[in-house]
This record gives structure tokens, C-alpha cells and sequence, in this order.
């Protein structure tokens, strides 16, 4: 299977796992915990996600602390850099920063790739791994969390149906993002491809509006 298509693999069986259970148990975390993974991030483009760097790094019964593998590794990371972007987030905006939802979603996804960027290559060995097809529901699962995560520190309010949509199409934004980041793309170009995925949603969202407004309040 090519690369492009793994990825189209990933991206299908992700959403489809969004679908079904877009607010996946949360993850345990403690001091502990984060700092073992980090120990772990720094040099997991190198050894891997595996128990046995973990132990290198972390201490000989650090395991212990990651009791189902390295599955566990890989969402607690994750959860862990979610973690970490919604206090980056909520800080910006109450400083006064970003003020408009889009541009909190903007940041949000920014602060992400930014906390990762030391960790680039450990992210590499990470995706190998969870685009295989036996980690589907991994990769699903570490997606919900981080689109919730993205909306969460934006500090959207939407319910119900809007809830959901919101986070399918902010699904269709984030993943193009991350693997052009992951692919080694430039600072420059990976804002041009979250940009035009915010406008595209932004253009559908306006469409929608105007395809259902009631007749009597549409120009004539």
C-alpha cells in the first residue's frame, strides 16, 4: 500500500471512528506520567515508542506507570501535547488575543505543532505505528480527543447537532495540517493549508446559511 494511500486509509477510518464515539474516556495523567513520556518523546525518533526506551529513560519500573503498552504510550502523549496546547490557548485568550472563535481554532492547532515541533521525529515513528491497520481505533480515538481538545480551549459552546458537524469538519481541517507538518513542510506552508481549510469551512458554513434561511428573509 503507498504511502497516500495509508494516509487516505487513516484519514477514512479515523472519521468514521469520530463518528462513532466523538468523546472517548479520558486519559489518566499525573506528574509522574508526564514526565516519563516526555523523557520518552526525546527519544523516540531514535528507540521508538516502545517499554523498553521507556524504561532507559524513565526508570527501570516506569512501565508500571503504562500498564496496557505502547498503545497507552501513544494516546497519553497525545493527550498529554492536548493538554498542554489548551492552557497555551486559554492563556492567549485571556490576554485579549484572538477574539473571533476561527482565529481561537487557529491558535489552538498552531500551539499544537508548535509544543511538537522538538518531538518531530518522534511524531514520525508515532503516525508509523498508528496508521497501520490494526490501530484504527487507537488513531480514532487520539483524534477525538484532539479535535474536542481544539474546540474545548477555543472555548465553543455548541450543542447538539452543531457540536458534532463542528468537529467532523474541524476533523477535515486538523488532519491535512498535521501531516503536511509531519511531511517536513515549512512554517509558511502549513499556515496556507490551515488557512484554506478554515476559509473552505467557513465558505460551506455561509452557504448553508443562506440555502435554509427562510424565504421571507432571503434578498430578493
Amino acid at each position: 500500500m503507498s504511502g497516500r494511500d495509508r494516509i487516505l486509509q487513516f484519514a477514512a477510518g479515523a472519521g468514521y471512528g469520530l463518528l462513532q464515539g466523538m468523546t472517548p474516556p479520558s486519559i489518566e495523567h499525573s506528574v509522574e506520567r508526564d514526565q516519563a513520556l516526555k523523557a520518552l518523546a526525546a527519544v523516540a525518533g531514535e528507540k521508538g515508542w516502545t517499554l523498553a526506551a521507556l524504561k532507559e529513560v524513565a526508570g527501570a519500573d516506569a512501565d508500571l506507570l503504562f500498564p496496557n503498552g505502547r498503545t497507552e504510550l501513544l494516546e497519553a502523549w497525545a493527550d498529554l501535547v492536548d493538554r498542554e496546547m489548551t492552557e497555551r490557548v486559554l492563556l492567549a485568550i485571556d490576554e485579549g488575543e484572538c477574539p473571533r472563535l476561527s482565529q481561537k481554532v487557529r491558535r489552538a492547532v498552531l500551539e499544537r505543532l508548535d509544543i511538537l515541533e522538538p518531538y518531530r521525529a518522534a511524531e514520525r515513528r508515532a503516525a508509523t505505528m498508528l496508521l497501520s491497520p490494526c490501530a484504527g481505533k487507537t488513531s480514532a480515538r487520539i483524534l477525538a480527543r484532539t479535535v474536542n481538545a481544539i474546540w474545548d480551549a477555543s472555548e465553543d459552546m455548541s450543542g447538539g447537532v452543531t457540536w458534532a458537524t463542528k468537529r467532523i469538519s474541524l476533523t477535515g481541517i486538523y488532519v491535512p495540517t498535521f501531516l503536511a507538518w509531519l511531511g517536513g513542510a515549512d512554517r509558511h506552508k502549513v499556515e496556507q493549508i490551515l488557512d484554506a481549510g478554515l476559509a473552505r469551512t467557513r465558505r460551506l458554513g455561509e452557504l448553508k446559511q443562506r440555502l435554509f434561511r427562510p424565504k421571507d428573509l432571503r434578498p430578493a
